[in-house]
Parts: structure tokens; sequence; C-alpha cells
């Protein structure tokens, strides 16, 4: 197996390239490492889906109130 690196300039060149590539039958990974103008790693967003939170308060006693209270209790 072999392994090439590309660098190309924004992310939106990057997503095409991706689509590209992931029409050839014979690419077996892609992957999209972002880096910042010092060469370091940025961490993609994790791509959690919103409504896997629900409910996470759901046997909690929150309303805007109780949290305005503790925020600032000496109001």
């Amino acid at each position: 197996m072999e392994q090439i690196t590309v660098l190309v300039p924004n992310r939106d060149k990057a997503n095409l390239l991706i689509e590209l590539l992931h029409s050839l039958d014979f690419i077996a990974d892609i992957q999209l490492i972002s880096r910042d103008v010092n060469g370091r790693n940025i961490e993609p967003p994790v791509d959690e889906n919103f409504f896997s939170l629900a409910g996470i308060w759901a046997d909690r006693d929150v309303s805007a109130e109780s949290i305005r209270k503790e925020a600032w209790p000496e109001r």
C-alpha cells in the first residue's frame, strides 16, 4: 500500500479533491488533516448528531430562573 500527501490551500479545494478521490474505485482510505499557519494539526469538529443529546436534562429541575440564581447568587 502506498500513501500520498497533498497540500491544498483551503478546505473548499480539499473537499473538491476528496469528492474526486471518492469516485475512484482503487482508493482505500481518505483522511483530511487541517493544519494552522504554524503547521500544527487542527482537530476536525466532532460530527455529532444534535438530537442524540435530547433528554440529557430529563430528570433534572432546570429552568432559566434556577440557572440565573446559580450564575449570579448575589442578585
